[in-house]
């Protein structure tokens, strides 16, 4: 060995005496799995099921004609505020005052029938009583006296039969000047006018089918306003009646109006193939939000008190599925059945003096942040809740240290640069 090499074999010594205790410190030191943990505490847990519909007026009436005539006259525009029983539009009431003269000279007619009946009953009752006396002194004969009183009972059924017409004229004559009270249509409940589909000279027809003439105008209460949300038949076992609802109207879709439920459909609406029932909500007061009926919403209908619960957030639960894995890859098709058979079992990793503990628990409900705990856990237990491949691939008794998220995305991105 010449001197030369014996020189820097020396220096390469004194380095690395002085170079590897720090190096050890440092692998000691930063040795294991970099993870975000966040202590187990109690939270409060609202789960939610997601529900589409539209706003609607407490109350809205949809006015229709009664009879056919076209419109004479409209009394308000769209947007007026009315007051119940007040005067809205006016129908062409000609057909329906011809149809009262006639009646009205029908029932004169009946009544100058039964004036002239009464008469001839007066006439035929005199003319049987003296009958009676000249067949009693035996001046006529039986034939005469029953003839007389044919005559009697025939006059006292006309003037009955002309009584029951006159009945039937009148009662005919006030369906008449209902028809013709129909033509004014007036205000059912104060409100304001919303929805004002037809004009001056069309025809009102009586129907409740979409066809042109059959909506006359509608009628709501503004001041109370709910959303008829529907429910898919899988969640509506669900809900129930006083469950507290956030409504995002389409219009406003960061802000949410409280409502309450305030009724649920017995029967379902179809379409297609799927099952829907709905479900009514009555909103809190919308403030200064400009919001109309009709408009489309999306809801979240909160189930259960919301009360504080022991709970985790929900990227840090875990299921283990290994088993199940392993039995759908096996060609032995009763194993998979089994397999498939077999409750994923949940359980969360802990932090406990540097390493991965896997702990198993009992979930509860949840919303879309946290998970509730049933059994398993304690608060203050430092449960690992990221990164999310991490906790995928950890091992039971692996090294572990903990970063804030900040260090964790900064680690992310050093080793994305290089």
């Amino acid at each position: 060995m010449t001197p030369k090499t014996k020189k820097a074999l020396a220096g390469g010594v004194v380095v690395a005496v002085l170079v590897l205790p720090v190096a050890l410190r440092g692998l000691h030191g930063e040795r294991g799995t970099p993870v975000q943990v966040q202590p187990v505490a109690t939270q409060s847990v609202r789960p939610t099921i997601l529900a589409s519909g539209t706003l609607a007026y407490g109350t809205e009436v949809n006015l229709t004609a009664e009879v056919v005539a076209k419109v004479d006259r409209i009394l308000v525009a769209e947007g007026d505020t009315v007051q119940q029983g007040q005067l809205l539009m006016t129908l062409d009431p000609k057909t329906y005052r011809n149809a009262i003269d006639r009646e009205a000279a029908g029932r004169r007619q009946g009544q100058i029938d039964i004036t002239r009946q009464r008469a001839t009953l007066q006439l035929r009752e005199a003319q049987y009583a003296r009958s009676r006396q000249l067949a009693a002194q035996q001046l006529i004969d039986r034939n005469k006296l029953e003839e007389d009183r044919l005559a009697l009972e025939q006059a006292r059924a006309q003037l009955a039969s002309s009584s029951e017409s006159l009945r039937r004229q009148q009662a005919v004559l006030g369906e008449a000047f209902d028809q013709l009270g129909k033509t004014e249509i007036r205000a059912p409940m104060a409100g304001r006018i919303v929805e004002l589909p037809i004009k001056v000279g069309e025809t009102a027809i009586p129907s409740t089918n979409a066809l042109a003439g059959a909506k006359l105008m509608k009628i709501a209460d503004v001041s109370a306003l709910t959303a008829e949300l529907k429910v898919d038949e899988a969640d509506i076992g669900q809900v129930s009646i006083g469950q507290a609802v956030d409504v995002y109207p389409a219009a406003y879709p960061d802000t949410a109006i409280h409502g309450r439920v305030q009724k649920i459909a017995l029967a379902p609406t179809i379409e297609g193939q799927a099952r829907a029932y709905k479900v009514t909500v009555t909103l809190d007061s919308p403030g200064s939000l400009n919001l109309r009926s009709g408009m489309s919403a999306r809801a979240d209908v909160y189930l259960g008190d919301g009360r504080a619960r022991l709970a985790v957030p929900v990227e840090a639960m875990v299921e283990d599925d290994e088993e199940l894995a392993a039995a759908a890859a096996d060609e032995d098709a009763p194993k998979r059945e089994a397999a498939k058979a077999t409750e994923a079992k949940t359980y969360v990793w802990l932090e406990r003096d540097g390493h991965a503990r896997k702990a198993p628990v009992k979930a509860g409900v949840a919303d879309d942040r946290w998970q509730a705990i049933a059994t398993g856990l304690k608060a203050g237990d430092r449960v690992i809740v990221g990164p999310a491949k991490t906790l995928r691939t950890l091992h039971d008794g692996d090294a572990v240290v903990v970063k804030t998220a900040k260090e964790l995305d900064a680690a992310k991105d050093g080793g994305a640069a290089k």
